[in-house]
């Protein structure tokens, strides 16, 4: 995956790792109610964790770059 340049590059580099974190914190949810898998429950929330700060990050630098045209294309 090509490194974020744009505005709109890191916006959707977000997205991607917000939806990703989203997607763990049901999984991590899921496992916790599952006596056998609830021990995996710390790894995925962790997983998801890390995801949701490279979301923040990303959206952190987004909002500090000027905005361009093409942004506001989309």
């Amino acid at each position: 995956m090509p490194e974020p340049k744009t505005r709109r590059d890191y916006l959707d580099t977000a997205s991607r790792h917000l939806a990703k974190a989203v997607h763990l914190a049901g999984v991590a949810e899921s496992a916790a109610y599952n006596p056998d898998n609830r021990r995996k429950t710390a790894d995925y929330a962790a997983a998801g964790a890390l995801h949701a700060d490279v979301a923040r990050s990303a959206a952190a630098i987004a909002q500090a770059l000027p905005e361009t045209p093409e942004d506001t294309d989309a």
